[in-house]
């Protein structure tokens, strides 16, 4: 076997663990991101978006 071979094997062996853990910084990034407007809301004077995303009006 050459050595990208043995890369090759390496990544795909690896894959699925380093999915979950790709998966998993990314949902504490995305916590993080939420604390810090919800605290920013906390604060006076400072203006953040309320209500909901997408569209409005009939569903289905």
């Amino acid at each position: 076997m050459t050595s990208a071979g043995v890369a090759v094997y390496l990544v795909l062996l690896f894959a699925p663990g380093l999915n979950s853990v790709l998966n998993s910084i990314a949902f504490r990034i995305r916590a993080a991101g939420k604390a810090e407007l919800v605290r920013a809301g906390r604060e006076p004077g400072v203006r953040t978006r309320r209500g909901r995303k997408g569209k409005r009006g009939r569903h289905g």
